[in-house]
Formats: C-alpha cells, structure tokens, sequence
C-alpha cells in the first residue's frame, strides 16, 4: 500500500500493517535484543536483498528483438 508524502508519524497511525511492524521494532529494542543502528543496517539489508531477489529486465536491442520475432512467427 502506498502512502505518497505522509510522514513515518502518521503513517503509524493510518497503516495497521506498518504500526505492527514499527511496534516489532520497539519491542526489539525494549528488550536489547538489538541497538537502533543495528535496526537501521537490518533494514537496509533487508531492502538490498528485496532488490536482489527481483527479476532483472531484460535487454534486447531492437536488431534481437525482430530476428527474436521472427522466430516467434516461424513456430
């Protein structure tokens, strides 16, 4: 769900899936279970790891792409 422009602070309050997750986080650092620059370096692996897991695009220049749909018509 996306939220263009609202601030972490109101989000928290309008997105129950968000305030689960910030309160996780909270919790977490209640119990010391991990500072909050090891929060930050998580959620940046966390991201790095979405990226990597996405398929990448890909590129065919436009001489490929007929002779590719050529091929497409022969079959």
């Amino acid at each position: 769900m996306a939220f263009p422009g609202m601030k972490p602070r109101e989000r928290y309050f309008t997105d129950p899936v968000f305030k689960m997750m910030v309160d996780q986080m909270v919790s977490h650092l209640l119990q010391a279970n991990y500072t909050p620059s090891e929060m930050r370096e998580a959620a940046l692996l966390a991201s790095i790891k979405y990226y990597e897991m996405r398929p990448q695009g890909l590129v065919v220049n436009a001489d490929g792409l007929h002779q590719l749909m050529r091929k497409l018509e022969e079959e």
